[in-house]
């Protein structure tokens, strides 16, 4: 016991030393390695089940409400994709095929405000009783005449499905998948790279501190005032300067494997990332601003088309009535 107190009192600078890097490895053990590997099966796991569903969607098109439930779970992923599914959209093709309808509905809502309005004119009052309103139209030819075109009008509006959302052969994305499911965002940042990667240059220096503290402690009990004991205090002044090699050695030792290790798991997790961008952007026809101007230009013509209907159903109601 006295001797391991004596060991303690003469060394008890490396032991510090050497505790402290034992922390710093256990740290960096738990902290980094240990997230860095749960990482990689969390990014493995959307990858695959990402093949999957591209591999079904040449048939059945990408359904995003799949991608949110099975692929996105860990809670950093489904908040990339959900501020990514903001900027998807349905392919402009599809939605082409409602134009006729359009003009139809125009022409349907036309017919409805002349022969209400001139329902209110016959009655006198603000509000249409609905419940006979077919006995209140016999006895007025130009109502029976606007009620059998509006109802004809009615009858030949097509059947609306309600289509499903989530389900669309081709979606269009408004940017690349890496600007959201960036390195950054997925490495760089849950892993705290920014900090780890200074461990190495902590560990050397913790070694270059065992070094120097021990040739300084080892001078401090250089005693040379007495020649009989000089081989002695030589002999214990080379072993304490031996003990802080060997501590600043192990800690340099560290500090290289600890480099290998930091670039072998970024670069692994890297290509991961660098996999899932590929794979999301394969999912989704990418989008240009003169793809948004075409939309644009469509709409406003369909717009413009079906007000022209519209006034043309007016004029000629109008006439009809008039020549009443």
């Amino acid at each position: 016991m006295n001797a391991l107190t004596t060991w303690l009192g003469q060394n008890g600078h490396l032991c510090a030393v050497a505790l402290l890097i034992a922390l710093v490895v256990i740290h960096y053990l738990t902290q980094f390695v240990a997230p860095a590997m749960r990482l990689k099966r969390t990014l493995a796991q959307a990858i695959e089940r990402l093949g999957t569903i591209k591999a079904s969607a040449a048939s059945q098109g990408v359904d995003l409400a799949q991608i949110d439930q099975d692929v996105m779970t860990e809670p950093r992923l489904a908040h990339l994709w959900s501020q990514y599914a903001n900027g998807l959209h349905p392919h402009w093709g599809q939605g082409q095929t409602a134009a006729p309808a359009s003009v139809q509905q125009s022409r349907v809502q036309a017919l409805s405000e002349t022969f209400f309005a001139a329902m209110k004119a016959k009655t006198g009052t603000a509000v249409v009783n609905l419940t006979n309103i077919e006995q209140q139209v016999l006895g007025d030819p130009r109502l029976a005449s606007l009620w059998a075109e509006y109802s004809e009008a009615l009858q030949g509006m097509p059947a609306v499905t309600p289509a499903e959302p989530a389900r669309v052969k081709q979606w269009r994305s408004a940017a690349l998948a890496e600007t959201y499911f960036s390195e950054h965002a997925l490495v760089d940042s849950p892993l705290q790279t920014d900090f780890y990667k200074h461990v190495p240059g902590i560990l050397t220096g913790l070694g270059i501190i065992g070094t120097f503290s021990g040739l300084i402690m080892g001078l401090v009990h250089f005693d040379v005032s007495n020649p009989e004991t000089t081989q002695t205090q030589l002999s214990l002044l080379v072993q304490t300067v031996g003990q802080a090699f060997w501590v600043s050695a192990a800690a340099i030792t560290l500090a290289m494997l600890f480099t290998w290790i930091e670039k072998s798991l970024l670069t692994a997790r890297y290509a991961q990332v660098e996999a899932l961008q590929h794979l999301i952007d394969s999912l989704f026809e990418g989008s240009s601003g003169e793809s948004y101007l075409e939309r644009l230009v469509a709409a406003a013509e369909a717009q413009a088309a079906a007000s022209h209907e519209m006034l043309r159903e007016m004029r000629r109601t109008l006439s009809e009535l008039s020549g009443k």
